[in-house]
């Protein structure tokens, strides 16, 4: 059944996205994509590489059953692993090689974090960045070590999506870094979200600017939110 907007809804919708009128010739139809794709990002769905948006953590509900299984399971704090792979010179990758080529190292990216992390949800942190959660259901957890050795995959992994003949020294490199966060007595699971995500973006700016003191940074967060229930009385 068709459906239609109507002229007060459209314009709201063009309002919220102002650059959709010179993207394209039908910019309402435009806007809507965006706020589905946004909404099904929210909600987890992984996106065209296989990672999830970066919104199912600060907005949606990603870490819900994961602080459930922590907190009942563990007695000193909610704690979140993390890999986090950030493919450098993406713009002259695209340059060089065309935004195919450059679409499919981003693909890579994503799938090698996943086969070296099974179980690990992978999260789009920026465009070309992307973090490996290592939460409590996957069962897995950050050591030393693992920064060489993710780095060493990846770059195995770029060089299969790369033009035949590509020279060693233009294959992609990654810049990797490991995180590892503890949360005491968080008072509910929407708060882990934006705290994870202000973490990682930490971690990842600080192993840029090389600015880390140990090869897994490790964060502890204290909250003291938990609630005590009445107490019982004694008989």
């Amino acid at each position: 059944m068709p459906y239609s907007l109507d002229d007060a809804t459209a314009t709201a919708l063009i309002a919220l996205h102002p650059w959709a009128v010179a993207r394209s010739p039908q910019p309402v139809q435009l806007a809507v994509e965006t706020l589905l794709e946004a909404e099904r990002g929210r909600r987890g769905q992984p996106d065209k590489l296989g990672a999830i948006s970066a919104l199912a953590l600060t907005q949606g509900s990603l870490l819900k059953e994961e602080f459930d299984l922590s907190t009942h399971a563990h007695h000193d704090g909610w704690r979140v692993g993390a890999v986090i792979a950030d493919v450098q010179g993406m713009i002259t990758i695209n340059a060089r090689f065309g935004f195919g080529v450059g679409d499919a190292v981003l693909l890579a990216t994503v799938s090698s974090l996943a086969a070296q992390y099974p179980g690990a949800k992978v999260v789009r942190i920026h465009p070309d960045a992307f973090a490996a959660l290592l939460t409590p259901s996957s069962q897995l957890t950050v050591q030393a070590g693992q920064r060489e050795a993710t780095r060493a995959r990846l770059a195995e992994d770029m060089a299969k999506v790369l033009p035949g003949g590509t020279a060693a020294e233009d294959v992609p490199r990654h810049t990797v870094s490991l995180l590892e966060l503890t949360v005491d007595q968080p008072s509910h699971w929407q708060v882990l979200g934006p705290l994870l995500w202000a973490e990682l973006e930490r971690a990842h700016v600080l192993e840029r600017l090389g600015r880390r003191t140990d090869e897994v940074q490790q964060r502890r967060i204290r909250l003291d939110g938990f609630v005590p229930g009445p107490a019982t009385p004694r008989g």
